[in-house]
């Protein structure tokens, strides 16, 4: 065996039924991370002991702490598992529509395909009847022909969309929302001179809103592995998610920094918790391709921007045999901040001086997924702004935020084509 590295190192999790029980070992997922400081420890208790000369006595093993950070890429797919352990359980629906189609080079030739949905439809030079087309005057009326049989088929499996021709091509968009329109299959023969835009219909997504506020979280199982090892794997168990922290700047990988609280680190073990983890694609959001919103407008000027909340676990450190704490409550939540701007206006300056709430939203997309994190109503301090030399001038606010009277203090809504979390 070899010497333990990062560069080899996994992590699988799941959320646990009970706290502090492993869970069982189906449909577990396998989580992509930057670092990990999460690990459990005993610290040594000097004996105090007198009465044998001037050299102590053994020492004593204390309780047992397992807490630490986790740096995780902010994701399309994984973030929403550690959504959930910090908000609950979203509330999902389908939301985005399947899309795709065709763009043709030329008219297609006599007796070429396309395919839709697994149904072979067929151009004629004339006389089409059934699954055929005719190929028209142009290019233009030949699309407009084949939009037009797509939407009168009675096939149900054709049925299952809406079809519209363009000057070179015809664009296809499911029917129903979610992720049903991603296996609607599209395909096309060489001689069809069409391009395709994939095998599927892509686009179809769900919404995942996580709220603050719940008064019970989840707790989740977690399991570093080192294939290196011996015994290579290292659970945890009755992990709580207690702080997090997300920085935004123009340039960068967008990580998520989180806190985490567990119930303890067992000793390793030669097999894992986990049978065929689920490995869900990575697709990182980037960080200049976010946006900081002020009432749904994207706010100018800004340097950087930092989104922190905290559950502030209250542990319970109780007495019992095995040295485990029995559990961690949430505490009052906390969300706040900072923004980091150069000084071009006096709209965040007025909202301060006069003690009122702005709303603000930061936001990534990558096609049709993205993550905005809502924040109604974020109070600013009056800041100081300093003139440092010839160039532009720049100030930080640090926010707070406060529950508004019918939203959540914090909503994260993440939009991807998982189904649930």
């Amino acid at each position: 065996m070899g010497r333990a590295r990062g560069a080899n190192a996994l992590l699988v999790g799941k959320i646990e039924s009970s706290y502090g029980v492993a869970p069982a070992e189906t449909e577990w997922n396998q989580l992509p991370f930057v670092s990990s400081a999460l690990s459990g420890e005993n610290a040594l208790i000097e004996d105090d002991s007198l009465g044998q000369g001037r050299e102590p006595f053994d020492p004593i093993l204390g309780p047992h702490n397992a807490t630490g950070d986790l740096t995780v890429p902010v994701d399309v797919r994984s973030f929403g598992f550690w959504l959930k352990l910090f908000f609950g359980a979203p509330t999902t629906t389908a939301s985005g529509y399947a899309s795709g189609g065709w763009t043709f080079s030329d008219q297609p030739s006599t007796g070429s395909t396309i395919t839709v949905n697994g149904v072979t439809f067929t151009f004629r030079s004339s006389g089409a009847s059934g699954d055929e087309v005719n190929i028209g005057a142009d290019l233009e009326a030949t699309m407009t022909a084949v939009a037009a049989a797509l939407n009168a088929s009675a096939d149900p499996d054709v049925a299952e969309a809406t079809y519209a021709g363009t000057a070179t091509g015809v664009t296809v968009t499911h029917d129903t929302a979610g992720l049903a329109g991603n296996d609607f299959t599209l395909a096309a023969s060489a001689t069809s001179n069409a391009t395709v835009t994939g095998a599927t219909l892509t686009g179809g997504t769900m919404s995942h809103v996580f709220t603050s506020g719940s008064y019970a979280l989840p707790s989740a199982a977690l399991e570093v592995a080192h294939p290196e090892l011996a015994k290579p794997y290292h659970p945890h168990l009755g992990v709580m998610a207690n702080t997090l922290r997300i920085s935004h700047q123009r340039s960068g990988l967008l990580n998520a920094v989180l806190g985490m609280v567990a119930q303890q680190e067992t000793d390793p073990s030669a097999s894992s918790l986990a049978t065929s983890p689920t490995q869900r694609a990575l697709q990182r959001f980037v960080q200049a391709r976010g946006e900081v919103q002020l009432a749904g407008e994207t706010l100018a000027n800004v340097v950087s921007a930092e989104f922190s909340y905290s559950n502030n676990l209250d542990v319970l450190e109780d007495v019992r045999p095995d040295g485990l704490i029995g559990g961690a409550d949430p505490g009052m939540a906390m969300a706040g901040g900072n923004l980091v701007m150069r000084f071009a206006d006096h709209v965040l300056f007025d909202a301060a001086t006069a003690g009122e709430p702005v709303s603000v939203t930061r936001r990534w997309t990558k096609g049709a997924n993205s993550l905005a994190i809502a924040t109604p109503r974020l109070f600013l301090p009056r800041f100081k702004r300093p003139t440092e030399g010839p160039r532009g001038l720049q100030f930080t606010a640090n926010v707070l935020a406060a529950k508004p009277s019918s939203e959540a203090m914090v909503t994260a809504t993440l939009i991807n084509d998982v189904a649930s979390y």
